[in-house]
């Protein structure tokens, strides 16, 4: 039996993405939008038929959803929650384990829908956007052959230490997300990003593949991660779970780094390191996630 669908909430806050939605469901479903604080707020979250619920853990931050499905949960225990996440795998495991919530991710949200609800849904909205130019390279190492910087006029930004980060390798790519963050306002930005490629060895320990997550997620794109064979069931498990593309790099990943920053720039060495992975993968745009 087919579930109604005539009333719907929305949970986000990001207001784009909450248009996004609205304007690919049916005209005469009833759509109302909250915040996470507004609708935690809220005095009973009740007569829904469908209750969509963001993830929201942008900038590294702490998901603000999984605390808004427990007031969900409070309000009516039946009703249908659709959990959105532009990264499934970095969404907690106690939300998988809510009774009456499936996982989405984001971009595949208003198609699930259609197909859980048997709804006739429009075609995505295809809004016209800035050329992608920017590359980033993110690592607790060196590149090789280059200091940190942008490069290009930038085409590239290369955000790395002096030497190999050894145990203080945490400790430097917290500092370096930071000033990635800091830099960037992933909402008006992150279409000018073509490419972004991270370093994952042993000593970031669970750190680059979190961060390569939280990257992926608010640019809404593939990640190249750049992991050496130290510790690779972990990083296997995160490509599997995540949406990244897993490359296999030397330890240090200095050397391939420096190729991949080589390619970007055009620049040719007479003591060239192979490249360790397609060049139209390294030149051309990721792969991106669209609402």
């Amino acid at each position: 039996m087919t579930e109604k669908l005539e009333r719907i909430l929305i949970i986000n806050d990001d207001t784009e993405d909450v248009l996004a939605i609205k304007a690919r469901l049916p005209e005469e479903i009833e759509i109302e939008a909250a915040s996470q604080i507004g609708a935690r707020m809220m005095e009973h979250i009740f007569g829904y038929d469908l209750v969509i619920l963001d993830n929201d853990a942008n900038d590294l931050k702490k998901s603000k959803g999984m605390k808004t499905l427990q007031e969900v949960r409070k309000g009516d225990q039946e009703v249908p929650v659709l959990y959105t996440s532009f990264q499934p795998g970095w969404v907690d495991g106690s939300v998988f384990q809510t009774r009456g919530v499936e996982v989405v991710r984001t971009d595949e949200l208003v198609d699930r829908i259609a197909e859980r609800f048997s709804v006739d849904v429009s075609a995505p909205v295809v809004a016209e956007r800035p050329e992608p130019e920017t590359n980033i390279i993110l690592t607790y190492n060196d590149v090789r052959g280059y200091q940190p910087g942008i490069y290009g006029n930038g085409k590239l930004l290369i955000v790395s230490y002096d030497k190999a980060a050894g145990i203080r390798a945490k400790e430097v790519l917290a500092g370096h997300v930071g000033q990635i963050y800091g830099s960037f306002d992933w909402r008006a930005d992150r279409d000018l990003v073509q490419n972004i490629f991270v370093y994952d060895g042993i000593n970031g320990e669970h750190m680059p593949g979190s961060v390569a997550q939280a990257l992926g997620h608010d640019v809404r794109m593939k990640v190249n991660l750049m992991a050496c064979l130290c510790d690779w069931d972990r990083k296997q498990s995160l490509q599997n779970s995540s949406y990244v593309n897993l490359t296999r790099v030397g330890c240090g990943g200095s050397w391939e780094l420096g190729a991949v920053a080589d390619t970007i720039l055009g620049v040719k060495r007479a003591d060239p390191t192979p490249l360790p992975m397609p060049v139209e993968q390294i030149l051309g745009k990721a792969e991106r996630m669209r609402l």
